[in-house]
């Protein structure tokens, strides 16, 4: 659940916000924090983590990662939390996570945006400060996670729409572990660059002679390399299952 939304990188507010969130977390206790590839994003995590580890908060610190492999770590590294920055082409917002991974509810959320800057009074000595590691390996714990529950072998050809998000880091990896090959399109940007429309997807998509094309957006969009949209998928492992019954047009015309 977003937690925090604003149109600027206001320093004092997102430090007042991670000073709220390593209240509610408690001293002692462990959150594990990602962003996608925006500068604002970064620096408003930056700033979160900060306050957390202030209050004497272990963060496990993932940087750019898909917000789905930050999910999946939180519950893997056994966190009490995960915080996530993300800005959509007008405003940067926390996302904050239980536990288990999963969004928070609004009385939790209320409760700690009612904190922000009224943490104070006892600060924790320097022997109590939490500390903030960073961990590299997420993508590739995510990749082994998911080849374990859906495993195949496909060499198709496949063009990727990654809306330069994040899911660029992971999504060619992951194919190239099913023995595919991948052609990005809209690949990860770390400024705020606009992606190129589906038309130029679909003409590359073609062009290229892929035997399929994959959109991320707010689901998985699947076309064919007539660049017909055949399928769509809400999330990653439910694509994967397409993947693996897909048959390229020479073949079967489709899923099998």
């Amino acid at each position: 659940m977003r937690v925090y939304s604003s149109e600027k990188c206001d320093a004092r507010e997102c430090l007042e916000l991670g000073l709220a969130l390593g209240s509610w977390i408690g001293q002692s206790g462990m959150a594990t924090t990602g962003t996608d590839g925006r500068p604002i994003s970064r620096l408003v995590r930056r700033a979160l983590t900060v306050g957390m580890a202030s209050l004497g908060v272990s963060v496990l610190d993932m940087r750019m990662v898909p917000e789905e492999v930050l999910r999946y770590e939180i519950r893997r590294q056994g966190m009490g939390a995960g915080v996530y920055v993300e800005f959509d082409g007008s405003r940067v917002g926390v996302n904050l996570y239980n536990s288990a991974g999963e969004s928070v509810d609004g009385a939790t959320a209320r409760r700690v945006l009612e904190l922000m800057g009224k943490v104070g009074g006892e600060w924790p000595g320097v022997m109590e400060l939490g500390t903030i590691l960073y961990y590299p390996n997420g993508i590739e714990d995510y990749i082994e996670s998911l080849y374990s529950e859906v495993s195949f072998t496909k060499p198709l050809k496949v063009l990727v729409d990654c809306r330069t998000t994040p899911i660029a880091a992971l999504v060619p990896a992951l194919l190239e572990r099913y023995g595919m090959k991948v052609q990005l399109f809209n690949g990860l940007v770390s400024g705020y660059g606009t992606p190129r429309p589906k038309e130029e997807f679909l003409e590359t998509l073609r062009r290229e002679r892929c035997d399929l094309g994959l959109r991320f957006v707010d689901v998985v969009e699947m076309y064919n390399s007539a660049g017909e949209r055949v399928d769509e998928r809400p999330g990653l492992r439910e694509a994967l299952l397409f993947l693996r019954d897909f048959r390229p047009a020479g073949n079967s015309g489709g899923v099998a």
